[in-house]
């Protein structure tokens, strides 16, 4: 039965049909074949418009200084061997230059001095909004060379005594290997893994702690079984670096698993 439609919905009702959303529909069905699949092309469609969203953002919405980035999602993955096109992005705002920055310029701090504090901020601001910068995106926004990013995030770690989340640290990308050393260290001072996600810095998720404990574990069990640190790295799929890091925390707590193995103490060869 057809329903008698007001004067009013004659009216207004087309206009509806002007949304993006409507628009889109019309493509689908019309020019790509979608004319028996409405219902996948509205959820299609939904999701495109939900993205596009995410990279418009209105200018009122962002102050003077800063800028909109899209960062990999902190979503427990690591993304690797993936291609960026593959890998979900969020929007982060991020702070290019503050009236902080402003003021320490304007009393005359060196600027290598701001430029590491500012690499720190956006790192900081992109993972406290879901999202992960890496060097690569930090050496496009400030134009800079991305081995003078690595040297700004390793003096800032230093002297500031903290861990940076950038991909390397937080997906465990290239050699970074610090926070999995300090998650051990805080394991065999006797914390359980929810309580060292809580302590590291910045906080790593539940499943990432336990792989770092798991591997730790699989470590002292092949010590104990008198395999070397290079087999070991190739037992376990993990790199001969963090392997020799692992044995002299191993060698500290566990001095029975050295009096065993023959290839212990370390020599200048592990290190190599």
């Amino acid at each position: 039965m057809r329903h008698h439609r007001t004067n009013r919905q004659n009216l207004f009702s087309p206009l509806q049909d002007k949304e993006l959303e409507s628009v889109l529909l019309t493509l689908f069905v019309e020019e790509f074949g979608y004319e028996n699949k409405v219902i996948f092309a509205e959820a299609m469609i939904q999701r495109i418009v939900e993205t596009f969203k995410a990279f418009t953002k209105p200018r009122t919405s962002l102050k003077p200084g800063q800028l909109l980035w899209m960062a990999v999602a902190n979503d427990g993955s690591k993304h690797t061997h993936q291609w960026m096109r593959e890998i979900p992005q969020v929007p982060v705002v991020l702070d290019l230059i503050t009236q902080e920055d402003l003021r320490r310029l304007a009393d005359g701090e060196p600027y290598i001095q701001i430029r590491r504090r500012r690499h720190a901020r956006l790192l900081e601001q992109a993972f406290e909004q879901g999202g992960v910068l890496s060097q690569g995106d930090l050496a496009s926004i400030t134009l800079v060379s991305g081995s003078l990013v690595g040297l700004d995030i390793d003096y800032f770690q230093k002297a500031e005594h903290c861990l940076l989340p950038y991909r390397g640290s937080i997906h465990d990308l290239g050699p970074t290997i610090t926070h999995k050393v300090e998650a051990i260290r805080l394991f065999e001072a006797g914390h359980l893994e929810p309580e060292i996600c809580e302590l590291l810095s910045p906080m790593h998720s539940l499943q990432a702690v336990e792989n770092y404990v798991q591997s730790y574990k699989n470590v002292l069990k092949l010590l104990s079984r008198q395999f070397s640190p290079l087999e070991i790295s190739g037992i376990i799929s993990i790199s001969r670096r963090l392997v020799v890091a692992y044995v002299e925390i191993a060698c500290e707590h566990h001095p029975d698993i050295v009096d065993q193995n023959p290839y212990l103490p370390l020599t200048e060869n592990d290190y190599s």
